[in-house]
């Protein structure tokens, strides 16, 4: 088995590559979400709530950009790990389930820095779906920020891994 490519994020021009690298993850969805508090229980039992987290999301994605051929075309899946995340809000209403990611996009955003009210200058998750709008029998295009973070890691793996 050929080696699995591994590419990092810290800035806008970096999350411009990914996002075209991997065609918006359209046609993909979300096989597996882990979300790790960064809080952590002292040694004399106090807490420490930082109000940030490390996020994985498995995307389950054949359709990448023309001319760049996945390593597993038809069970491919890419591994992606956020660092220093806040600011979630997941989505995951009744009106979504069934449908595939539209589009994925990260953006240069603002955002209050954990603990502080200083703002630092970070990256932004949006997701795309169409949600099923049951009175009018129709659907509608939604994008979201889910989250904002400083830092992600995005690697192809056989699904299986």
């Amino acid at each position: 088995m050929s080696e699995q490519a591994s590419f990092g994020v810290s800035s806008a021009e970096e999350a411009a590559n990914i996002v075209e690298r991997f065609n918006g993850f359209h046609d993909g969805f979300m096989k597996r979400i882990v979300i790790t508090s960064q809080d952590e229980i002292d040694e004399d039992l106090s807490q420490s709530c930082t109000g940030v987290f490390d996020v994985e999301i498995d995307f389950a994605h054949y359709n990448y950009q023309r001319g760049d051929e996945p390593s597993h075309p038809y069970n491919q899946i890419v591994h992606a790990r956020f660092r220093n995340v806040q600011d979630m809000y997941c989505d995951f209403r009744e009106g979504f389930l069934g449908n595939t990611i539209v589009s994925v996009s990260i953006v240069p955003v603002n955002r209050r820095r954990s603990g502080s009210t200083a703002t630092e200058q970070c990256l932004g998750l949006q997701l795309a779906r169409q949600y099923y709008l049951a009175e009018c029998r129709r659907y509608e295009l939604r994008e979201s920020q889910l989250f904002t973070f400083t830092d992600a890691t995005f690697r192809e793996q056989p699904s299986g891994d």
